[in-house]
This record gives C-alpha cells, sequence and structure tokens, in this order.
C-alpha cells in the first residue's frame, strides 16, 4: 500500500504517510496483531519479551501505566495478570480501531495519535513503546511528548527494532523476497525503513535530562518466529524455549553477550524522569 513518490514536500509527505498508516492499520495491521498468538512457539517468545518489559515497571501501587501503540492488548493484558491488588490502571492508545477491543480484557482503550497524545502532563508513572514507536515519523518530538505526561521520576520503556548495520543487511537482502509473498510492514515502516535510529531515541532522551539503561536483545528466538509474517520455527514451543535458553546462557559468557548485541533484532531502554526538586 506504498504511495508512489511525488515532489511533494517533506511536511506533505509526511501528512500523507500518516494517513496512510491510519488507513492500513484499520484495514490490514489490526488482523495481523493475532497472528503470532496462533502458533506456541511464537506465543513463548512474545510472553518471555513481555515479562522482560514487566521487570521494569511497578506492578504493585496505583497509577497511569500506558501503552502507545497497543493494538489488541496483548502486552498490557499480560501486565494486567501480573499486577498486584491495588497496582496501577492498564490504559492502551493506539491509531486503529482495534483499540476499542480493549475494554472486554478488563482495559482502558484511546484512540489517538502518539506524536501528540491527548494526555495531561504529569499524569503517567509509566510510559511503554513496545515495537510502536518506529512507526512515528517524528519520534524525536514524540519522546518528549512522552516526557511530558509522565510524572516525576515516571519511567519510559522502549522495546524498539535495533537499527545497526547487521539488521539493514538484512533488510535489504530478504525484504524484496519476504515481500513478494506476505506484506505485513506498514506505509512508514516501509517508506521510512532506515529513518528510525536507535543512537538518536538515546540522544533525545539524554537531552532531556533522563537517565536510561540500553540493552539489545533477541538475537535467536525471536527472528524465527517470523513475527506477524509466520514462519514454520514459530509452531514449535520446544524449539523456541531451547532457543531462548541458549540466548540466555550466551547472554551470561561475555564474548559472546557482545557478539549477539551485533546480531540482535530489538533494544530495550529504560528511561527515568528526574524526581521532583523539594
Amino acid at each position: 500500500m506504498t504511495a508512489p513518490r511525488t515532489h511533494e514536500g517533506e511536511s506533505e509527505r509526511a501528512a500523507r504517510y500518516r494517513q496512510l498508516e491510519k488507513e492500513w492499520q484499520n484495514d490490514v495491521g489490526k488482523d495481523l496483531l493475532d497472528k503470532p498468538y496462533k502458533a506456541r512457539g511464537s506465543t513463548a517468545v512474545f510472553h518471555r519479551q513481555f515479562d522482560r518489559i514487566a521487570r521494569e515497571v511497578d506492578l504493585g501501587s496505583p497509577g497511569v501505566v500506558l501503552e502507545i501503540g497497543c493494538g489488541k492488548g496483548h502486552l498490557l493484558a499480560r501486565l494486567n495478570e501480573l499486577r498486584a491488588a491495588g497496582g496501577p490502571t492498564m490504559v492502551g492508545m493506539d491509531l486503529s480501531r482495534a483499540v476499542f477491543g480493549l475494554r472486554g480484557k478488563g482495559l482502558v482503550g484511546v484512540q489517538g495519535d502518539g506524536e501528540a497524545m491527548p494526555i495531561k502532563d504529569d499524569s503517567v508513572k509509566a510510559l511503554i513503546y513496545d515495537g510502536a514507536l518506529h512507526h512515528l515519523i517524528d519520534y524525536p518530538a514524540a519522546l518528549v511528548d512522552a516526557y511530558r505526561v509522565l510524572v516525576p521520576g515516571g519511567f519510559l520503556i522502549l522495546f524498539e527494532p535495533v537499527s545497526s548495520p547487521f539488521s539493514r543487511m538484512v533488510h535489504r537482502v530478504l525484504d524484496p523476497l519476504v515481500f513478494r509473498k506476505v506484506v505485513y510492514e506498514s506505509p512508514i515502516d516501509q517508506e521510512y525503513k532506515d529513518h528510525f535510529r536507535e543512537e538518536r531515541v538515546i540522544e533525545t532522551l539524554q537531552n532531556l535530562g533522563m537517565d536510561l539503561t540500553y540493552e539489545r536483545t533477541d538475537f535467536l528466538a525471536y527472528p524465527l518466529t517470523g513475527c506477524y509474517a509466520g514462519s514454520v520455527f514459530g509452531r514449535s514451543e520446544p524449539l523456541m524455549k531451547t532457543l531462548l535458553a541458549v540466548e540466555g546462557a550466551c547472554r551470561r559468557v561475555p564474548g559472546l553477550r557482545q557478539l549477539a548485541a551485533v546480531v540482535s533484532w530489538r533494544f530495550l531502554v529504560v528511561a527515568r524522569k528526574p524526581p521532583a526538586t523539594p
């Protein structure tokens, strides 16, 4: 669903692709969101990712946990399962109509744009992007807006695709082959593929004065799930759990840990907004 290039300006091009993105998410993307969970192996991988994110969220005290680009709420539903009594309210925001299904899962859903959130200042204790930030064209501005809505001392959690020389090389080789058979990348994914950079994400957060941790993850099991395209490997839960165990073992060995980072497909950033001064 990629529109033809014209001699338009950058702002007109961005506006056009934002509209195309919304249409694609409503017509195509929302129906792909359940695909990884129809195979037991890929479900195990995604649940492992969810649990890794959950470790960075305070699920034992009140407040609001907001996920931007929540889709059908798979991550939020997992966090809701893990929350303690009296824990936070789970809120999801998404561009597509998929967000309206969150109420049936006991979650709060808001349809909105992650680049300009209809959320009050200093109102969210934890804000999560799980593979959604790279769908925003002006993602540095989105991060500034995320900072705005966080309470002082609140946390921003990003789990996004790596933008390494390795990942870009693999995309250049495999994308022409993969997309002849299946289209699971959105218009912004396709048009702005080389636009998203994790180093720019980190720089933006540091310029906001946020303290952060950063790591690369998911070099083995996750890419073999095929994600929303699916794969034969993703059907096997024993295989995927074995690969996850191998990843965990490699992370405990210094030399292998550095090598795994080079070929990883996801990065995790946990950034804290400075607490209020007395």
